[in-house]
């Protein structure tokens, strides 16, 4: 017959080479190791703040049969455990109510021997920092009051103003104006246990309420652009809560787009009257926008042409009008009739004629 020692017949009834005798002649062979269990936890701990505890022992044989126990103080632990070869690693999560120390307890157990390992928690309270706001959406010229404050034994900091005393709060008071709108203020809290320094810190925004202001430097009061071609007309405008802005034009009340591309028209030329508007007030700005036609060289020309053809035809009209007033002018006169009256003649006077 075979011997057989361990786990070749532990729990295995009716292994050939093993019968029940000889298991239950022969020891169960375990394997404890010497060093005691290595029990991870953090020093300090804030009150109803979870942590988590590892525990782990190398070394076990059979790791399936040992045990572990993960207690705080005297209250035990929801435990995970895991093995891989001779490895047991236990794992759970802590939380504490009350300040002071607390003590960490992991014990590993395999058959009669047991091994175990305690570490201590501080744990504390700094009771905040808390940080308030008296207006979380404070309105532009009002004063609001911000404030920070934790436990008995904290000192706290406000904007790099700390409070006169630890326990004591740290209060600033401000008149809101609009570069206030998503400012940030911190507060830190600094607490000494057991010759530590703790410490927390908190931050909060404040959101300023302002009426619309359109940005004059970067909105163009004049534009001179050319037909069909595409531009932005870039009008930046803040206020809190957001303003809405529009420009229409005079008289067609055309509402010209802000902000994205669109194609320039030569009907686009005009005054636009750009408003803000919201909760808060009104902004408004007017625009001139001139537009060209892409042409100029050709416009100049048929305005030259032109102005000739009038000049021509004025000339024209003028040289007709002189003549017809010349016409109208002119005089008819009748001729004298070159008939003459017959007179009888002497012969004397015949003859004298004859003679001479």
């Amino acid at each position: 017959m075979n011997s057989c020692l361990g786990d070749e017949c532990h729990g295995k009834k009716g292994v050939q080479g093993c019968d029940t005798a000889s298991c239950s002649l022969l020891p169960f062979f375990q394997a404890m190791p010497m060093i005691p269990p290595r029990l991870a936890v953090p020093r300090f701990s804030e009150v109803e703040t979870s942590w988590p505890v590892n525990c782990t022992l190398d070394g076990l044989f059979p790791v399936s049969e040992a045990q572990v126990q993960l207690a705080l103080g005297d209250q035990m632990l929801n435990t995970t455990v895991m093995s891989h070869g001779d490895t047991l690693t236990a794992t759970a999560t802590a939380k504490a109510e009350q300040e002071g120390v607390q003590e960490t307890v992991c014990k590993v157990t395999l058959g009669d021997e047991s091994r175990e390992t305690r570490e201590n928690v501080t744990v504390y309270n700094l009771q905040g920092p808390i940080l308030t706001l008296s207006e979380p959406n404070a309105t532009e010229g009002t004063t609001m009051t911000v404030t920070c404050k934790a436990g008995p034994r904290v000192q706290v900091t406000l904007d790099g103003i700390p409070a006169a005393a630890p326990g004591q709060p740290s209060q600033l008071q401000l008149n809101v104006t609009e570069r206030d709108d998503r400012r940030t203020f911190f507060c830190y809290a600094t607490l000494k246990v057991h010759g530590e320094t703790l410490h927390s810190n908190r931050s909060v925004q404040l959101r300023v309420l302002y009426g619309p202001k359109i940005d004059r430097a970067q909105c163009p009061q004049r534009l001179t652009w050319k037909d069909k071609t595409m531009h932005i007309l870039q009008c930046p405008v803040r206020g809190n809560p957001n303003p809405q802005l529009q420009c229409l034009q005079e008289g067609s009340k055309f509402k010209v787009p802000i902000g994205i591309p669109f194609l320039v028209r030569l009907n686009y030329s005009g005054t636009y009257y750009c408003q803000a508007v919201s909760s808060q007030g009104t902004d408004s700005l007017t625009v001139m926008m001139y537009v060209q036609d892409q042409n100029p060289i050709a416009v100049t020309i048929t305005l030259g042409v032109l102005t000739i053809l009038g000049l021509v035809i004025a000339t024209a009209a003028l040289l007709y009008v002189f003549r017809v007033q010349k016409r109208s002018d002119i005089y008819h006169l009748k001729k004298k009739s070159s008939w003459l009256p017959l007179t009888s003649k002497q012969p004397d006077e015949a003859v004298a004629e004859e003679s001479s």
